[in-house]
């Protein structure tokens, strides 16, 4: 298998991994994705079947890989996509394929590399509740920074940032604390709802 040379050592993509399985064995690859929307994270374990030519006996590896939606280049639109390869490597190398200095793919590296920089944020995620208050301070108490406090402060869903990023637009009505429903009319504006 072809390798990529990566500070003195040798690693195999997945692509050359695939390559080899699909000369060399017969087998088939599922994948299983699992989506956690608070964290805007993707793991996917995916499961590698090496047959004997018969298909009587069986070989199975996992492999399991997580990215998080916007942590690099790639994840801000193929995050899915990056975990399965990644997850595909991953049970190819368990079946001793491309294994030259460890598990690890060039793919893998790459992905660390871009990671280096990328800290872990601990701020708490914006609840629903802090959303609403929120909203009542810009749009009714005029608090005009609280937006840029709120995310400053929390870690925001990208839902609750489309509706932020609308108020500050000027995209909906303003609503006052005489209409107990405004966030309601607020949300299913956003949902397109009547």
């Amino acid at each position: 298998m072809k390798t990529i040379n990566i500070k003195g050592k040798d690693y195999v993509t997945v692509a050359e991994r695939l390559l080899h399985l699909k000369e060399n064995y017969v087998y088939d690859i599922q994948t299983e994705p699992t989506f956690y929307p608070e964290q805007e994270m993707w793991v996917v374990k995916a499961i590698l079947r090496i047959y004997d030519k018969e298909k009587k006996d069986v070989l199975i590896y996992t492999g399991l890989a997580q990215e998080i939606i916007g942590d690099g280049y790639i994840n801000k639109t193929s995050a899915l996509e990056n975990c399965e390869t990644s997850a595909v490597g991953r049970a190819c190398a368990f079946a001793g394929i491309g294994i030259v200095d460890g598990v690890v793919s060039v793919d893998e590296i790459n992905k660390a590399k871009t990671r280096e920089t990328y800290k872990e944020d601990t701020r708490p995620w914006l609840s629903e509740k802090q959303l609403q208050q929120t909203v009542s301070r810009f749009v009714n108490d005029g608090e005009i920074d609280i937006i840029d406090k709120c995310r400053k402060t929390f870690r925001i869903r990208k839902e609750y940032n489309k509706q932020l990023d609308s108020l500050i637009a000027g995209n909906h009505p303003v609503f006052t604390e005489d209409d107990p429903d405004a966030f309601e009319k607020l949300m299913d504006d956003e949902n397109g709802e009547d």
